[in-house]
């Protein structure tokens, strides 16, 4: 008789994807950079573009990456070589709404709003955006396999360092 627990799979509830929302956001908002990969899908997308690029169709976008591997270069980027005033991001999201569903994903979209810090100044919000999420179960944990932030404005600050 075998004495090994065995795990409860991992299904997509409304509070799975609320948890990892969450996570997601706290990992951001505590600056763990090298957390933040982990919680995509080894092949995925990952994109901040401005929403009249994003409604006409085109791709073109202020960040872009497609692979969990890519986004582990950015964070290396941030992390050793980019210069850049000390400063502190913290996003305010509205709850995650489930808008779609599909053998094994979710689709997922809240608003976000995020807001920049620099230590000698003053809060200024940096970017009032639309997340659009393809959420999946892989190696036992929910994950991000697309998130689009689409961001209002035809212009955001040269200053958006850190991901959204």
């Amino acid at each position: 008789m075998s004495t090994a627990v065995l795990e409860k799979p991992v299904a997509i509830t409304r509070d799975a994807v609320r948890d990892l929302f969450d996570d997601y956001y706290a990992t951001l908002d505590d600056v763990r950079l090298h957390d933040w990969p982990e919680f995509f899908t080894e092949e995925c997308l990952y994109r901040v573009i401005p929403r009249e690029n994003y409604e006409a169709g085109y791709t073109l976008c202020t960040m872009q990456a497609e692979s969990r591997g890519m986004l582990k270069d950015r964070v290396t980027g941030l992390t050793r070589t980019q210069m850049y005033a000390p400063r502190y991001y913290r996003r305010f999201p509205t709850a995650p709404r489930i808008v779609g569903e599909g053998e094994g994903f979710v689709q997922v979209r809240h608003n976000l709003l995020l807001v920049q810090t620099l230590i000698d100044k003053t809060s200024d919000i940096v970017l009032s955006a639309v997340c659009h999420d393809k959420v999946v179960v892989d190696e036992g944990r929910l994950r991000f396999a697309e998130r689009i932030v689409v961001f209002d404005s035809e212009m955001i600050p040269n200053s958006l360092v850190y991901p959204a």
